[in-house]
């Protein structure tokens, strides 16, 4: 590897370095399993990717790959920065598999392509490299979905998604027993305290833009919420992360407890199980924008909001194995009159259960769930 350059982001103070690799050395860099990053783009085929494994066999150049160096490797190397000890530094950073893949994974999986064929690159082919030196969650949050929304054509989905496959250590240290799946395992979830990655940022992304709808059709208008957001200061993200992460930690608990209350239900009722009710996507969309709907107001909303979380983890806490505490009986009732000819299913469910939790929290836990799903489905 050869340093480059480097310089400094100072709105961040993130280090970045610069370097360049013969072209094949770059998979030694990300390791082999560097396409289980679980956030990353989906490998893709388009056309243009099939010209570009045909250039890139006759010794055409690629844009700099971007990587995201392990932030618990990210004080030595600072340190190898500060000193400019660039031939350690370069050492340091060639070691495999100690970055995350931010910027480059199809053009890494296409060079991966060429070299399983047998494809010997010319030893002066060459790829640039650049290293962000980042540990910090205050300037992550602010790099990776402020900085990048002007930089780079990627959707705020993918930028969350990014920045919590980087975080993914620090929430298991801030929610204790918390389990990330992959996303095979997710679909396949039988125990609390467990979700797939994705789920958790799409999370994250409800609570922040306050909707359960990730996808709008309505594109103009996901453009002005997500605006909206973008255009907050980094306490302000870091502030709605950070309490993004405590409301997490007392969804753990109720998933705790939902589990235990509902292993096995009555299957002719159609009532689930609390593994496959409370840790499904329409669910923890719905619950998490709904509270933020309601407690991102005013203190007094914000004070019974949580009152609310109180009551509702005491009520699923006291309840015996098969008792309905969540009130699923007369919510798969509800659901079953949602007919697919008048209604977008998703949709109205969504709308459904962001509806009722809002409701609940509204009324600071006083009124059950049963009844709040009620009120929402009129």
């Amino acid at each position: 590897m050869k340093i480059l350059g480097s310089a400094v982001d100072k709105r961040t103070n993130t280090p970045v370095v610069y370097a360049q690799v013969p072209i094949n050395k770059l998979l030694d860099i990300v390791g082999k399993d560097f396409g289980d990053f679980e956030i990353q783009r989906r490998r893709e085929k388009h056309r243009a990717y099939d010209r570009l494994k045909r250039d890139l066999r006759m010794g055409a150049l690629l844009p700099s790959i971007i990587l995201a160096v392990d932030p618990e490797r990210v004080p030595e190397l600072r340190q190898l920065f500060q000193e400019q000890d660039w031939s350690k530094l370069a050492i340091e950073l060639q070691k495999e598999g100690g970055v995350n893949i931010l910027d480059g994974l199809q053009r890494t999986y296409i060079i991966q392509d060429l070299i399983d064929d047998g494809v010997e690159f010319n030893p002066e082919h060459t790829q640039h490299l650049e290293f962000w030196l980042e540990e910090s969650t205050d300037n992550l949050v602010y790099r990776m979905i402020v900085l990048n929304a002007g930089q780079k054509a990627m959707s705020m989905r993918h930028q969350v998604e990014l920045l919590f496959s980087t975080l993914k250590e620090r929430l298991k240290a801030k929610v204790p027993g918390l389990v990330i799946l992959s996303e095979k395992e997710g679909a396949r979830r039988n125990k609390p305290r467990s979700y797939p990655l994705d789920r958790l940022a799409t999370s994250y992304q409800a609570y922040v833009t306050k909707s359960p709808e990730i996808s709008r059709e309505n594109i103009v208008a996901q453009e002005l919420v997500e605006s909206e957001v973008l255009d907050s200061s980094e306490q302000e993200l870091t502030e709605q992360f950070n309490s993004f992460v405590d409301l997490l930690s007392e969804f753990a608990v109720i998933d705790d407890h939902v589990c235990r209350v509902y292993p096995e239900r009555d299957k002719e009722a159609g009532v689930p199980t609390g593994a496959s009710w409370l840790g499904s996507d329409n669910v923890m969309l719905s619950f998490f924008a709904a509270y933020a709907q309601f407690s991102l107001g005013t203190e007094s909303h914000a004070k019974r909001a949580s009152e609310a979380l109180s009551q509702l983890k005491k009520s699923v806490t006291e309840a015996k194995v098969d008792a309905d505490p969540m009130g699923l009986a007369t919510l798969t009732q509800l659901q079953k009159g949602l007919s697919p000819r008048k209604h977008n299913v998703g949709f109205a469910t969504r709308r459904l259960l962001t509806s009722g939790f809002k409701e609940y929290f509204r009324n600071g836990g006083e009124e059950a769930l049963e009844n709040c799903w009620k009120f929402a489905a009129e």
